[in-house]
């Protein structure tokens, strides 16, 4: 359904893979100002947000820890990382002008903002939890923001919203066949390259039905998995950002009904750092685990309701 509506909204007879970014006939939301000026409302925004994130911007800030204007010869991608010798995070990036430099502000600094809080630990295997946990701090952190996006992008922060919500529940259904890939892949290593070729396809067909590759050899063929490099570098990683993702919704939707309450337990279960397994810190904070069979199906539902209820007159 998501997808059907954004095949209306940008007005296509046949969704084709290159038209999946675009979320909007009109565009999609593009922050405003330059990248002293998205600083600047960044550190407005973690100001109003809470003491501990306060706190933590004026340290990244004034200790010069974000790394993110685009320059010659500078390296691709966004990271954050911790100096352990300095109790300091790190944040690595490329500004580029799109609703990605705002991710940097919300998702890299999420991990920051928990490598941060627990920077104190004696123990360095306390200071950081297991991966999927490690996205929970920083895809809720993209949802917490929320109240501050008109900062940046002003009149479109209703756009960037929905696109947010959507993205978040259709992204699932793609880190889902990454995962599945690899374990059939995995299981039967004698396959050949046209038969692990097959099973994407198959998998792209029952997970991501809407997509329509005709007339685009490499993904028709079945080669869409090799430009996910987590597949080559991280193996069975990328099954962390779907339950990550699932757990950030449940707080997403929290927040929707008592925001600070909500903030509240993300503070409590990010203050742990790696003193618990995953399924530990997630219960710490008093929501579901992915994995009981009705978790996701409860905050897709939520979800979902929310973006039809929504005034679609401001997302022209």
């Amino acid at each position: 359904d998501i997808k059907n509506e954004q095949k209306e909204r940008i007005n296509v007879d046949k969704f084709m893979l290159y038209d999946d970014p675009l979320e909007f006939l009109s565009g999609n939301a593009v922050p405003k100002g330059e990248p002293e000026k998205i600083f600047l409302q960044g550190k407005k925004m973690y100001s109003e947000l809470s003491s501990e994130t306060e706190e933590f911007m004026n340290f990244m800030l004034e200790n010069e820890l974000f790394d993110v204007i685009s320059r010659k010869g500078k390296a691709v991608g966004g990271y954050s990382t911790s100096l352990p010798d300095f109790k300091a995070p790190f944040v690595f990036a490329n500004f580029n002008g799109t609703s990605g430099d705002i991710d940097v502000l919300t998702h890299e600094a999420g991990h920051a903002f928990a490598s941060y809080l627990a920077r104190d630990f004696k123990i360095s295997d306390y200071r950081s939890p297991t991966l999927e946990s490690c996205e929970i701090h920083s895809m809720s952190m993209e949802f917490f923001t929320w109240p501050w996006m008109n900062l940046f992008f002003e009149e479109q922060s209703d756009k960037y919203k929905y696109a947010h919500l959507s993205g978040a529940l259709t992204f699932i259904p793609y880190g889902t066949i990454v995962d599945y890939f690899q374990h059939i892949v995995y299981e039967k290593p004698q396959m050949t390259p046209d038969e692990r070729k097959q099973v994407w396809k198959d998998l792209q067909k029952e997970f991501m039905p809407y997509l329509n590759t005709d007339g685009m050899p490499f993904f028709e063929d079945g080669r869409y998995w090799q430009r996910q490099h987590h597949i080559y570098s991280s193996p069975f990683y990328y099954i962390d950002y779907c339950l990550a993702q699932t757990v950030a919704l449940e707080y997403w939707a929290e927040s929707q009904i008592d925001y600070k309450a909500s903030w509240n337990k993300y503070i409590t279960m990010t203050k742990r750092g790696g003193t618990d397994t995953f399924t530990g810190l997630v219960k710490s904070a008093g929501l579901e685990s992915p994995f009981e069979e009705e978790a996701l199906k409860k905050v897709a539902k939520i979800a979902r309701e929310w973006l039809k209820d929504f005034d679609k007159d401001k997302l022209v």
